[in-house]
Formats: structure tokens, sequence, C-alpha cells
């Protein structure tokens, strides 16, 4: 199975891959998932709410290896692509994440079973091929999402913010990220 690429690395050094040539997944779930969550996220958190409501963001799961570097995360792609030539892949690798000596190859998935099947397959071959690299799990967009909510894992509909001196924090990233004005 090919997996394409995206034209451009975004500012926080992500690059999109999909399956289909013509990126068509992750470019829909650009437009109906993450732009809406995270404008709504922006403004739940400008109404000064004690809570937060998690419509996308909680079937919203990510499917991790963290490799030491980009090049290991291409090679952990190309064999996951070649050990599951029926699995549909769509997520981005890459990240600026210097500061811990890492990169991520990262998996969409939109429902559970779909995450599940993610997990396995990806387990298989870093297991087989990568035993080194570890995997792991999160939902959302752990930043912001964790930032102010904490661990996933504790999360409920709807969810408290259990951090709210980040809140500005969020608020002055999320404005940047959507509307290029801080």
């Amino acid at each position: 199975m090919e997996v394409h690429f995206g034209h451009r690395v975004s500012r926080e050094g992500w690059w999109s891959f999909e399956t289909h040539p013509r990126m068509e997944r992750t470019k829909r779930r650009i437009h109906e998932r993450c732009l809406p969550c995270l404008a709504g996220l922006l403004d739940q958190l400008k109404t000064d709410r004690r809570e937060i409501d998690l419509p996308h963001a909680w079937d919203c799961w990510k499917v991790v290896a963290v490799a030491p570097d980009e090049a290991t995360c291409m090679e952990i792609l190309d064999r996951l692509a070649g050990d599951h030539p029926d699995l549909y892949l769509h997520g981005k690798l890459g990240g600026r994440r210097d500061r811990y000596g890492t990169s991520a190859l990262v998996l969409h998935a939109e429902e559970e079973a779909e995450r599940d099947r993610l997990v396995a397959c990806l387990r298989q071959t870093l297991e087989q091929h990568f035993p080194q690299v570890p995997l792991q799990l999160s939902r959302a967009c752990a930043d912001p999402y964790a930032e102010i909510l904490g661990p996933w894992q504790d999360w409920t509909l709807p969810c408290p913010i259990r951090h709210p001196e980040a809140v500005p924090r969020v608020v002055r990233r999320l404005r940047e990220l959507l509307y290029g004005a801080g």
C-alpha cells in the first residue's frame, strides 16, 4: 500500500499523510472536526465557564508511536503499511519535540473500533520491528485540552476545567493558531 504525504510541513513541524492520494480524509477532518473543535474550545474558554463540552474531542483518538527521530517514524509508517496493506492510514508525523529528543507517528481515529484496530496493528508492527519504540494512546489534542482538563483518562462529559490558571495561555495559543493573532 502506498502512503501519500501533504505538500508542506505545518508550523508545528507536522507532516500529514494518508492512504488516499488526494488526502481526502485529512482535508475533511481538518474542516469538519479539527477547526470546529478548536474554535469551539476557544469560544467556551472566552465565556468564563467551569466546564467544557467535548463534542468533537471526545471521539477523537490519536494512536502514537514515539520514536527517536523522524526517519524512524517514516520507517515505522512504511513497515505498518507493508504489514497491514488493508489498513486505511491517515495521520501525521514529526512534530518539533527537540526538548524531548523524540518525534512521533500519529494515526487518527474517530471511532473506538477504528482506534482499537490501529492500536493492534501498530503494536504488532512495533513489537516485530521496533521493540524499543513505545505506543501511546490519547484523546483529542493534548495541547490544548490536557493542559486545562488534565489527563484524558479522567475526562467526563462535560469535563470540569481542572487547571484554570492555564486558560489564558491556552486562549492566546488558540487565537494564534486559528486567527494568527495573539
